[in-house]
């Protein structure tokens, strides 16, 4: 392959030495010393687009030579799309568009990027990081490859109605596809980030959630009874669809609370409840609303924003919603939370259907241990510390900081053996609170912090 690369440049050479020079060093930065195989349209595309406008001349004709000079030696090669590429009035725009400024450049290169149908999309259920291990790596060149090939077989077809949908399909159906030991691409980059996630160095209390590491990559599907626990929420979502009045202050008018306890069935101090402040189901579920930007203020009324209507009509979106909310949080507040649904996972982990209650939890006869005493144990263990006194923290430190999700957990039915926050108790997560609690910490171990 070497050879026929020498005899293409000699060649192009003997025409135009300076293009055979700039063609040259385009391809070694390129391939990096890889063979010409290992070329990829999305390698080729992100070299003309990005690369050569950063890393070449500042000069745009210059950049526009080098790029043409590139896919003259493609010609030579026999690589045809590749040469298309760079010689095309796309890669013509965008390096016009660096002249104007970098940052015009760059959103030039991305959308073309994305227009080109080779850049693998995200997923619901994987979103591609920023920073990539080497199995999301190998994963997003493998799915960038056989997105290529679609393309070329005018299997997929970019720019026509319904395309993305296509792509979407074929790049779930390509990452979920098994190898010989039965486990997909998607299964080892969830694994890579769960391990990632339990290894922060800054999160040392995740140290305890080994045990639950084949748990955490596979996660959980949402359970038959989604509906019936999160009907107090896709209740709050329809009065906020007619708009619910607010109290000067922002709370939920009275009579909605009282509708709302009574419906339910929620016990208040005092009962009947005069404020949201006597609910603390109310309290719940109005944070868990405006933490998943479900609803907004609108003067005096609380009404539903176009992803709370979306989420009100999906259930599984509604279910996947609440469970990240749960986690949307960080410092000592999440490793708090974290540790709290870690404690409740492990117990139901350790039992076994045989010792499954009539309400449907998980039980575990030996585990009696105060819940928030247990978490402040391993928190404090693991070297964190309340803000700002960086002082170890007390239980009712931690009891503050879990409040919330604590009545969460109880308002949806995903906890049983009485109050979390009380003294002693045998805590258990129901069945669907396994389910819940399992997706929230799934998610939160394999989604990266930012996104391509």
């Amino acid at each position: 392959m070497q050879e026929t690369v020498a005899s293409a440049l000699a060649q192009l050479a003997r025409s135009d030495s300076r293009a055979a020079q700039l063609a040259e060093t385009a391809l070694s930065t390129l391939t990096d010393g890889r063979n010409l195989e290992a070329l990829t349209q999305h390698a080729v595309q992100e070299f003309c687009w990005y690369v050569l406008p950063v890393r070449f001349s500042t000069d745009s004709s210059e950049r526009l030579f080098a790029a043409r000079s590139l896919g003259r030696l493609f010609a030579l090669l026999g690589l045809d799309r590749y040469a298309a590429i760079c010689t095309s009035g796309c890669t013509r725009d965008i390096l016009e568009n660096y002249r104007v400024s970098h940052d015009t450049g760059r959103q030039a290169y991305r959308r073309a990027m994305r227009a080109s149908g080779v850049e693998p999309p995200d997923l619901p259920e994987l979103n591609w990081g920023s920073t990539l291990g080497s199995a999301e790596i190998s994963a997003y060149q493998a799915t960038s490859a056989s997105l290529e090939l679609a393309v070329a077989l005018d299997e997929l077809r970019p720019g026509t109605p319904a395309w993305r949908n296509s792509q979407q399909q074929q790049t779930r159906a390509f990452l979920t596809q098994p190898d010989p030991q039965g486990r997909s691409r998607l299964d080892r980059v969830r694994e890579e980030r769960v391990r990632a996630w339990l290894s922060s160095p800054s999160h040392p209390h995740r140290q305890r959630l080994w045990p639950l590491l084949g748990q955490l990559i596979s996660g959980a599907e949402t359970p038959p009874n989604a509906v019936t626990a999160l009907a107090p929420v896709v209740r709050l979502l329809d009065y906020a669809d007619d708009g619910i009045g607010l109290t000067q202050i922002g709370y939920i008018s009275p009579s909605v609370v009282r509708e709302l306890c009574t419906e339910f069935g929620w016990a208040t101090s005092p009962s009947p409840p005069r404020s949201e402040t006597d609910s603390t189901q109310l309290i719940a579920l109005h944070k868990l609303l405006r933490t998943m930007r479900a609803v907004r203020r609108s003067g005096r009324r609380l009404v539903l924003t176009r992803r709370g209507r979306l989420l009100h009509d999906d259930t599984e979106s509604l279910w996947h919603a609440v469970a990240e909310s749960v986690l949307d949080t960080d410092g000592f507040a999440q490793a708090a939370t974290e540790t709290l649904l870690g404690l409740l996972l492990s117990r139901s982990s350790r039992s076994t259907g045989s010792h499954a209650r009539d309400s449907g939890a998980h039980t575990d006869t030996d585990t009696d241990a105060d819940t928030v005493e247990e978490a402040r144990l391993v928190l404090a263990d693991s070297g964190w510390g309340s803000e700002p006194s960086g002082r170890l923290p007390d239980t009712q430190q931690v009891g503050s900081v879990l409040i919330t999700v604590t009545w969460l957990l109880e308002t949806l039915g995903f906890v049983a053996g009485g109050d979390l926050l009380g003294e002693g108790g045998s805590h258990q997560l129901t069945k669907a609170g396994h389910a819940f609690s399992l997706t929230a910490m799934h998610r939160s171990a394999t989604t990266p912090p930012t996104s391509l």
